[in-house]
C-alpha cells in the first residue's frame, strides 16, 4: 500500500486512492506531479514509483518518463541501459516520444552499440507520427549522411516539416540550407526569415548565423553595428561564446577600415601553408625529451627573443613609420623539410652550442591545432560582465592564429620574392595606399598603435632575403594582451645575463597526436640507443596514447645527412 499524509489536499489524497486501486494513468499524472512539485512536495523518489506502477500496466507515457528518469539519474541510480529497456517498451507501443528518445540513444551510443541505422529508424517512425524533434533530427541525419545515403533535399524536408511545427533548431538549420544553397536554391532574404523565427524561440545558433549575415551583408543591409549587437547574448553560451568573440573582434576591425582588414585576410590566405604538408621544428635533445616523455607543452616565444634584428620592423619601414607594438607577438618556427644540413646546423644545438647535436620533431598540420592555451580550459560565460570583451583567459585561439603560414622574403626596396610574388605585390602596395589613408597626415600615436592592431600578424610574416634559404613557416599568436592569464614568464638571472622570457604553453591531453615522427640529428650523441630507448619510454608511458596512433606508428630514425 503507499502510504497517505494529512498534509495532503483532498484533492491528491483522491488520486492516491486511485492510483492504489490500480489506475495507470493517475499513477503516471501523479508521477508526473511529484517530478514538478505541482500540487505536491516535488520528489523525484515518489516520482519513480508511481511512474514504475503505471509502466508495469504498460502505460507508454510513464514508460517514457521512467526512462528519462533513469537516463538522468532522479530518483533512481543513473542507468542507460535501464532508460533504453523503458525507451523500447514504449517505442515497441508506438510511442513516438519514446521512439525519438531511442532513436537518441543509439546516436549517441547510450546504453545500446551505437548505430546511426538504428537511430535513422526510430527517428523516422517518430517523424512519421509528426514528432518534431524527430524530423528535425532526421533532418541532421540526411544532412551528415550519417545511417542513411546524404541527401540535402531529403534534410530540407524533414527541417521544413519541423520548423512549420515551430521547432527552433529546425528552423535555424533550414536557414542554414537556404544560406549555402543546400538542398534548395540559394536565398539569403528566406534564410534570415527561419533564422528570425528561431532566434526569437532563443536559438543561439541561429542568433550568431543572423549575426553573419549582417557582417556580411547577405539578405539584409549590411552593420558592423548589428553585427556586435546580435552576438552579445550568445556571448554568454558556453559552446558559441568563442566563435562569437572572434566575430566581435572581426566587426570592430572592419568597422575601423574594411579595406586594411579585408587585405590583413588575403594575404593571410596567400600564406597559409596546406594541410596536407608536415612541419618539422629543430631543437635540442632536452627539449625534445621533454615534449616526447614529459608530456611538456609546446612552447611559442615572445617575437623579442628571435635572433633577427629586423623582426617586425620592415612592413613599418615600408609603409614610412616607426614600428608600433600593439598586442605581444608568440610565435614558433618550422621548417617544411624534416632533415636539412643547414637547420641541423642552425637550430639544433646542445648546450655547448654545438649543432647538429639535438633532434627534429615533426608535425601533423591537421592535428596540431587541437591545443589550449591554458592547461584548465575555460569559457567567455565564466569571464566578469565588467570585463571587456576579449578573447583572453579562455586558452583559446581565432582562426588567424590556428594556422601555418610561409614566411615571405623581401630584396631591397620591398620587392617579394618566391611563390605568389605578384599577387601578394600587389596586395602590400594596395595595403600601403589604405594605411597613408587611415592615418592621415599627422598620424598620432594612439592612430598607429591601432594601426598595429589592424595589421595584426603581417609584420611577423616578413623577413629579408639574406634568411631565404631557411623557407620558414610560422604559428603567429597575436590576440592577447599583456597580463594575460596565459602568457608565461621566467624571471631574468641578471648575475648570470639571462634575459628575462615570456612565451605560451600548447597544451593538449593526448601530446603525442600530432607528432608525425623524430628525427635525430646527425651529430646526436649515443644516438645508436636513443631511437630505442625513447621507443622503450614511449611505449611504457603511453602506451594508450600509441594505440590510438592505430596504422601510424611514431618512428624514431637518424638523420640522413653527412656531416663533416
Amino acid at each position: 500500500m503507499l502510504e497517505q499524509s494529512p498534509e495532503l489536499t483532498p484533492e491528491i489524497q483522491a488520486l492516491i486512492e486511485k492510483a492504489q486501486s490500480g489506475d495507470a494513468d493517475v499513477q503516471c499524472n501523479l508521477g508526473f506531479m511529484y517530478g514538478n512539485g505541482q500540487g505536491v512536495a516535488q520528489s523525484d523518489e515518489k516520482a519513480v514509483e508511481y511512474y514504475q506502477l503505471a509502466a508495469e500496466q504498460g502505460d507508454v507515457d510513464a514508460q517514457c518518463n521512467l526512462g528519462v528518469m533513469y537516463e538522468q539519474g532522479k530518483g533512481v541510480a543513473q542507468s542507460d541501459k535501464k532508460a533504453v529497456e523503458y525507451y523500447q517498451l514504449a517505442a515497441e507501443q508506438g510511442d513516438a516520444l519514446g521512439q525519438f528518445n531511442l532513436g537518441v540513444m543509439y546516436s549517441q551510443g547510450k546504453g545500446v552499440a551505437q548505430s546511426d541505422e538504428k537511430a535513422v529508424e526510430y527517428y523516422q517512425l517518430a517523424a512519421e507520427q509528426g514528432d518534431a524533434d524527430a524530423q528535425c533530427n532526421l533532418g541532421v541525419m540526411y544532412e551528415l549522411g550519417k545511417g542513411v545515403a546524404q541527401s540535402d533535399k531529403k534534410a530540407v524536408k524533414y527541417y521544413q516539416l519541423a520548423a512549420a511545427q515551430g521547432d527552433a533548431n529546425a528552423q535555424c538549420n533550414l536557414g542554414y540550407m537556404y544560406d549555402f544553397g543546400r538542398g534548395v536554391k540559394k536565398n539569403h532574404t528566406e534564410a534570415n526569415k527561419y533564422y528570425f523565427l528561431a532566434v526569437k524561440k532563443g536559438n543561439n545558433r541561429a542568433q550568431l548565423n543572423l549575426a553573419y549575415s549582417y557582417f556580411f551583408g547577405e539578405g539584409v543591409r549590411k552593420s558592423y553595428i548589428r553585427t556586435k549587437e546580435l552576438c552579445e547574448r550568445v556571448l554568454k553560451d558556453p559552446e558559441l561564446s568563442f566563435e562569437a568573440y572572434e566575430l566581435v573582434d572581426r566587426a570592430e576591425r572592419f568597422a575601423l577600415s574594411e579595406l586594411i582588414s579585408k587585405l590583413r585576410e588575403q594575404i593571410l590566405d596567400i600564406l597559409k601553408v596546406d594541410h596536407k604538408t608536415s612541419m618539422t621544428h629543430y631543437t635540442s635533445f632536452d627539449v625534445g625529451q621533454a615534449i616526447l616523455l614529459e608530456k611538456s607543452p609546446f612552447r611559442l616565444g615572445h617575437i623579442n627573443a628571435v635572433n633577427d634584428p629586423n623582426e617586425g620592423k620592415l612592413l613599418w619601414q615600408e609603409l614610412g613609420y616607426e614600428p608600433e607594438e600593439g598586442n605581444p607577438v608568440f610565435i614558433g618556427c618550422f621548417l617544411p623539410d624534416s632533415d636539412s644540413l643547414n637547420m641541423w646546423r642552425f637550430y639544433s644545438k646542445n648546450h655547448l652550442n654545438d649543432d647538429a647535436c639535438g633532434c627534429a620533431i615533426t608535425f601533423n598540420t591537421e592535428r596540431f591545432f587541437g591545443y589550449r592555451l591554458m592547461k584548465d580550459q575555460g569559457n567567455h560565460a565564466e569571464q566578469n560582465e565588467q570585463r571587456k570583451p576579449s578573447f583572453a583567459n579562455t586558452g583559446q585561439s581565432p582562426q588567424e592564429s590556428a594556422a601555418f603560414y610561409r614566411v615571405v622574403y623581401l630584396r631591397d626596396n620591398f620587392r617579394i620574392q618566391g611563390r605568389g610574388a605578384t599577387i601578394l605585390q600587389t596586395h602590400f602596395e594596395a595595403l600601403k595606399q589604405e594605411v597613408n589613408k587611415f592615418v592621415g597626415k599627422k598620424p598620432t600615436p594612439e592612430k598607429l598603435q591601432t594601426l598595429a592592431w589592424l595589421l595584426g600578424p603581417l609584420p611577423y610574416l616578413l623577413k629579408d632575403a639574406n634568411y631565404k634559404d631557411e623557407q620558414e613557416h610560422r604559428v603567429i599568436v597575436t590576440h592577447l594582451d599583456y597580463g594575460a592569464k596565459e602568457i608565461k614568464s621566467e624571471d631574468p638571472d641578471f648575475a648570470n645575463g639571462k634575459a628575462p622570457r615570456l612565451y605560451l604553453e600548447l597544451h593538449r591531453d593526448d601530446h603525442l597526436t600530432p607528432i608525425e615522427y623524430v628525427t635525430l640529428g646527425p651529430k646526436a650523441p649515443n644516438k645508436e640507443m636513443m631511437a630505442p630507448y625513447w621507443r622503450h619510454q614511449l611505449a611504457s608511458k603511453f602506451e594508450s596514447q600509441l594505440k590510438r596512433r592505430k596504422d601510424k606508428p611514431l618512428n624514431i630514425n637518424p638523420s640522413r645527412c653527412a656531416y663533416k
